[in-house]
């Protein structure tokens, strides 16, 4: 193995905390094939931990990545939601969870949980739940990341060909808006293609959204709400939309 590029791959890993087998290989202009023959040498050195789809330091060597939910200014609503969304989960589950603050809560309650299957677009959420000793199966996307907000998450046609090839139990969506006439949307179109990607390959869609979100709309276009089976949401959410979404037959839970 190229000694320069191993000291390469233990920066980028030790400045982003986890990189999917195609960001390395986009990063240092090698072949995927490559970096995965590297990754398993290092892996054997105990220089890195791989995860499927990519690798991380191992914990000692991390730095923590995750968020401080603390500062989150609907920080509690949010928590409320999660505790509601995780209690949906079942031993043996498949999940699909996106990148997004409120699902980043959901992640920090889900890995108190065991037996699941989790398929995440979010590096943060992944590498949370891998610190955790639990019998949780993690796929990351491969993709694109950082070309956006950070929220979106890992995108593009390599990480909708993973979620693809998988069907999930639950599906757990954040939004960036909701309204009773445009649906869901969201600023940026690839985070789009992935939040659709997931429902449409979801037996049940939860979207989990706090009241922030409600009568605002983006440019990129997710779901019609008929869609979505239940929403969790709080109770600062307008009485109005509320009653429509259930008129509509959504499922609602208000924390």
């Amino acid at each position: 193995m190229n000694e320069q590029r191993k000291q390469a791959i233990l920066k980028l890993l030790g400045t982003n905390g986890l990189m999917s087998v195609t960001d390395l290989s986009d990063q240092l202009k090698v072949s995927i094939v490559t970096i995965r023959r590297d990754l398993s040498e290092m892996e054997q050195l105990e220089l890195i931990h791989r995860i499927n789809g990519g690798a991380m330091l191992p914990i000692r060597q991390t730095p923590s990545a995750f968020p401080d939910l603390s500062k989150d200014k609907y920080g509690q609503q949010k928590r409320a939601i999660a505790e509601a969304a995780v209690a949906l989960i079942r031993p043996g589950d498949t999940i699909f969870i996106d990148s997004g603050t409120t699902n980043n809560h959901i992640a920090q309650l889900m890995a108190t949980l065991s037996n699941i299957t989790v398929i995440t677009n979010s590096l943060e959420i992944a590498y949370h739940l891998y610190r955790y000793p639990k019998n949780i199966t993690i796929f990351v996307c491969g993709g694109t990341v950082g070309l956006m907000h950070s929220e979106a998450g890992i995108v593009g046609p390599l990480a909708e060909k993973l979620i693809s090839q998988f069907r999930a139990n639950i599906a757990f969506i954040g939004t960036s808006g909701v309204d009773m006439k445009h649906g869901i949307t969201v600023p940026y179109l690839l985070a789009a293609n992935i939040k659709t990607m997931m429902l449409e390959n979801a037996s049940q869609a939860v979207l989990v959204t706090d009241h922030s979100k409600f009568g605002k709309v983006h440019s990129a276009f997710v779901s019609p709400l008929s869609n979505i089976h239940h929403l969790i949401t709080d109770q600062l959410t307008p009485a109005d939309d509320i009653a429509y979404l259930r008129d509509i037959g959504m499922k609602v839970t208000v924390v």
